[in-house]
């Protein structure tokens, strides 16, 4: 690992080093346009969005029709627009036989198999999942058991709780499915992953919001489950397969599902009701247990059908810098998003029509079969590795529409939380307030930042000029500007809304979006942006959870969508059209500052029971402190960097893409994936026992939680292993970053 990961460094170092020497050689004459911006720009992008662009937004469409229509779209608008391509990924999906055969359940008499309930699938013409996943068959349940939306969290509540079938391929286990809280494919995964014989998905209650569950089951107690059946190595190693990866699903409506459980009598009567947040109106559901007197029976009839993904992508090509890109991701079957990214596309195009191009280059793309894994992405990305290595700067996801009026819900890279701020504070609210002028409640420390730095820079001209009346006309000139009026901004709607919950704007990454592959497995900075309200922003710094509440498309005015596009476009700016990527590594080294004590704090019992092999918490916080240091010194250097030298502008951008795929291991462990996922970024991953939750530090955060005083050899043996991977990665990454230190002085 040692050997390697230094190989990694050096041929890296080594190649920006020769890069930067030979575009030196290579390009003698300089256009000042290369380091010119146009800030005028920013205000022409801006206003040439208003309410009229989003006052008659399409329907929903299919995804194929969708994928049609944008094609034609970007094709009217070459050939500002270069390289539109409509290609498609073939994959085998799963779909309910129609007529030859039923699917349904039954419910027998125990004795006699006399048949007394009869019900039919939910009548729909959908895909259910993966055909590798699906399969054909009937199952005999002895013991039925309700486990909410199937999260992680929803499972551990019945470890918990002590209920856990013995007999678990003889088991139906039933979900209530809602997309916007688990994917359909992500149920079946979780149900295969358990061993249930059976699977129900039924469609959930309009009128009943999902909660957020704080129990998690612990990595100790997985691997207890584990090692009664499999090797205890295999799981702490991430070898471990289920060797039946398919299971039968069906679909039924609420209502019926709540038909079968009221007609499980005399049964259910022992059987525990679910808890509070799973449920908080009457229903008629239970956490289940054994059938004595009652057979289920579940009948599926399944075939394969080839389905074709469409994937729609453009690209606005750069001027100065073409071979670098910013990508940006929607989904095919959102007629808001469709509409959003060709307002976007639109608002490029005219400007440039005008003289205007941007300095790198903007790859816009449209997927579909989002639902499926995210399989399209996943596609492309493994067809394309090498590309996104090389040239990608940074993902823009615009998630899942807009579910609030406002407030701005973003999940993503540290590296971003700077272009993030700035958009934010750029854009004016859409929302109505009584007073036109107001004074900011809080700062953030990103505002603080820049005031230290713009300080700074200004007292060091103070001192090289001697200009003591420069200074006191300083002062004067800063009073007056506080006292201006300053109108309500995207920021201040953030602000009021995160109630000093000490996050930065940009919180951690969501799992469960298309960001996080680029960001978790390739180290490519990426973010979500999403509007919401209040109760989509996490509550908690350690634990960050993305939530998505119910918010009806119709409640949105159009002054919301100006917003929300105008400061996309912003952000987009900033990342194509500055000579300088408006990365910030002080973000970054903020973010750890900060993570580091509430881990050690976090895992305060933790420590104080396994610090014979983890070793102590000085250990790791000392290792963490030099990684931060070295990361502020090499942000001090870029920001005394003269920023009209082009070439060393240039190796300052490539030290930028670069920094964040630090963080990438190739080692895979189970400390920081689920099953299916394959995340590789040491500082940020999900939490064994929640879903769609990041944790920092996931290689340790997941073994030390819940970890017992006297824990079993293999899991000393692992947590010692864990600490040692994740040091000496740590340790070279700082190696690394103070080769880049060493660059900028010499290149200077």
């Amino acid at each position: 690992f040692l050997l390697g990961s230094a190989s990694t460094v050096v041929i890296m170092l080594y190649r920006m080093s020769q890069e930067a020497e030979r575009t030196r050689l290579t390009t003698p004459d300089i256009n000042p346009q290369r380091f010119n911006v146009d800030l005028s720009i920013q205000t022409k992008l801006s206003e040439s969005l208003t309410t009229s662009n989003f006052v008659n937004m399409s329907s929903v469409d299919s995804e194929d029709n969708a994928a049609n229509k944008l094609f034609e779209t970007w094709q009217s608008l070459s050939p500002s627009l270069d390289r539109v391509n409509k290609f498609s990924y073939d994959v085998m999906l799963s779909k309910y036989v129609e007529s030859s055969a039923w699917n349904g359940i039954q419910l027998l008499d125990g004795q006699n198999n006399t048949e007394l309930l009869k019900i039919d699938r939910l009548s729909t013409n959908e895909l259910i999942s993966f055909s590798s996943l699906v399969k054909s068959g009937t199952v005999d349940g002895k013991f039925v058991y309700y486990v909410n939306y199937g999260r992680q969290e929803d499972f551990a509540h019945l470890f918990r709780s002590g209920i856990w079938a013995s007999q678990r391929a003889q088991s139906i286990i039933f979900m209530r499915r809602r997309s916007s809280v688990i994917s359909q494919t992500e149920q079946i995964y979780q149900a295969i992953y358990h061993g249930f014989g059976g699977l129900v998905l039924f469609d959930d209650n309009v009128n009943q919001l999902p909660a957020a569950s704080n129990g998690r089951n612990t990595f100790y107690n997985e691997w207890r489950q584990q090692f009664e059946t499999k090797s205890g190595d295999d799981f702490l190693y991430n070898r471990l397969k289920n060797t039946d990866h398919s299971i039968c699903v069906l679909t039924l409506s609420y209502d019926d599902v709540q038909r079968i459980f009221g007609s499980l009598q005399p049964d259910s009567n022992q059987w525990s009701t679910p808890p509070l947040e799973w449920h908080n109106q009457s229903t008629l559901m239970k956490i289940g247990g054994p059938l004595t007197t009652i057979k289920l029976r579940l009948v599926v009839n399944v075939e394969q059908v080839k389905v074709e993904l469409p994937v729609v992508m453009s690209s606005i090509r750069g001027s100065i810098d073409p071979e670098h890109f910013v990508m940006i991701g929607h989904q095919l079957n959102s007629a808001q998003q469709n509409h959003i990214v060709n307002q976007i596309v639109q608002t490029y195009v005219n400007q440039m029509k005008s003289g205007w191009k941007p300095k790198r280059s903007i790859l816009f793309c449209g997927w579909s079969g989002l639902s499926y894994d995210r399989y399209t992405v996943r596609r492309w990305i493994s067809e394309n590795s090498l590309l996104i290595d090389r040239h990608m700067i940074a993902y823009l996801d615009l998630g899942n529409n807009i579910t609030g009026n406002s407030i701005l819900n973003l999940h993503g890279s540290p590296l971003l939380e700077q272009i993030a701020f700035r958009a934010a504070n750029y854009v004016i609210s859409p929302l109505e307030h009584n007073q036109t002028c107001h004074q900011r409640s809080m700062t953030t420390t990103m505002a603080n930042e820049e005031n230290h730095h713009h300080d700074h820079s200004r007292r060091r001209r103070r001192r090289q000029d001697g200009d003591d009346h420069g200074h006191e006309h300083e002062m004067k000139r800063k009073q007056v500007e506080e006292e201006k009026c300053e109108r309500y901004k995207l920021l201040d709607e953030w602000i009021k809304a995160n109630r000093n919950r000490s996050l930065g704007i940009v919180q951690s990454i969501d799992v469960e979006s298309s960001a996080s592959i680029f960001f978790l497995e390739y180290g490519i900075p990426s973010i979500v942006i999403e509007m919401t309200n209040e109760k989509g922003l996490s509550s908690d710094t350690f634990y960050v959870r993305h939530e998505r509440p119910l918010f009806s498309s119709e409640n949105i005015q159009p002054e919301v969508f100006v917003a929300y596009t105008q400061f996309i476009i912003e952000f987009i700016r900033q990342l194509v059209d500055e000579p300088l990527i408006s990365f910030n590594l002080t973000n970054y080294a903020d973010q750890l500052d900060k993570l580091v004590p509430e881990f050690v704090e976090h895992h305060k019992r933790g420590y104080e029971s396994v610090a014979y092999h983890v070793g102590e918490s000085k250990e790791f916080t000392n290792i963490l402190n030099e990684l931060i240091k070295s990361i502020r010194q090499v942000q001090l250097h870029i920001d005394q960097t003269s920023k009209t030298d082009y070439f060393l502008l240039q190796l300052l951008n490539e030290q930028l893409i670069e920094f964040e795929r630090l963080f990438i291991s190739k080692d895979q462990l189970y400390g920081m994936n689920s099953e299916k996922k394959i995340f590789k970024h040491v500082l940020f991953g999900p939490v064994i026992g929640l879903t769609n939750t990041i944790v920092p530090f996931p290689l340790l955060s997941n073994i030390l939680y819940g970890l017992p005083g006297d824990p079993p050899t293999e899991l000393c043996d692992a947590s010692r292993f864990y600490w040692l991977k994740l040091k000496d990665h740590i340790l070279l990454v700082n190696r690394t970053i103070n080769g880049f230190d060493g660059l900028l002085t010499k290149s200077k």
